[in-house]
């Protein structure tokens, strides 16, 4: 069954991410690797056996220009930027999309190298139709990030709110995901439970 697998934290410097998030929860997300191609690299922190936290920022060792990372930078600050959902079956979601008036991209593959020399493939695939969907993760058979990454918090709920919520719940409904739909401004928000207390994070 499809489960939130992680939420994306964006920030212009991963440094600066990595602090902020530790500042906040009280756990140190550690180094995950680089994104080839993307721009980017990542710090990691679990939310549990199958759920993590990532912090994305660019990656200066890359060339930046037409990436993700340069995206980023262009936008500075920090905030949750993108929700995934682990599914083991990426060819279900066309008809899934289909079914809630959204469109469903081809499928991605993409990998990294964690800095323990641990090599992780996996597969995207992403929706189009509202900028606030999540995109599908299948991680096949590289083993999940949140079991090797620092531990001490927990996520205790997930937030959308859009201007279209409507087919925006029932595709919600369709996954069985544990995640609120409300109308309004266009805001992703979470709440995670930590070692400092309850965090709220939101769109950045």
């Amino acid at each position: 069954m499809p489960n939130l697998d992680h939420i994306m934290y964006a920030s212009a410097d991963l440094t600066l991410g990595v602090e902020e998030i530790a500042d906040l929860t009280g756990v140190k997300p550690a180094d995950g690797g680089s994104h080839p191609g993307m721009g980017t690299c990542n710090a990691l922190l679990s939310l549990g056996e199958d759920q993590y936290l990532e912090i994305i920022a660019p990656d200066h060792s890359q060339r930046l220009s037409g990436t993700t990372g340069e995206l980023l930078i262009n936008h500075g600050g920090s905030g949750i930027r993108g929700w995934a959902v682990a599914t083991t079956d990426l060819d279900a979601l066309t008809v899934v999309a289909s079914n809630v008036g959204y469109g469903c991209k081809d499928i991605i593959d993409m990998s990294r190298t964690t800095p323990q020399g641990v090599h992780l493939a996996w597969q995207l695939r992403f929706f189009t139709g509202n900028s606030l969907l999540p995109f599908f993760i299948d991680w096949k058979a590289s083993p999940h990030p949140a079991l090797s990454t620092p531990k001490g918090c927990s996520l205790m709920a997930f937030g959308v709110t859009t201007q279209e919520p409507q087919a925006y719940q029932q595709l919600v409904q369709d996954l069985s995901l544990d995640v609120s739909v409300t109308h309004g401004e266009d805001q992703l928000t979470s709440v995670l439970n930590t070692p400092k207390g309850l965090v709220n994070l939101k769109s950045w």
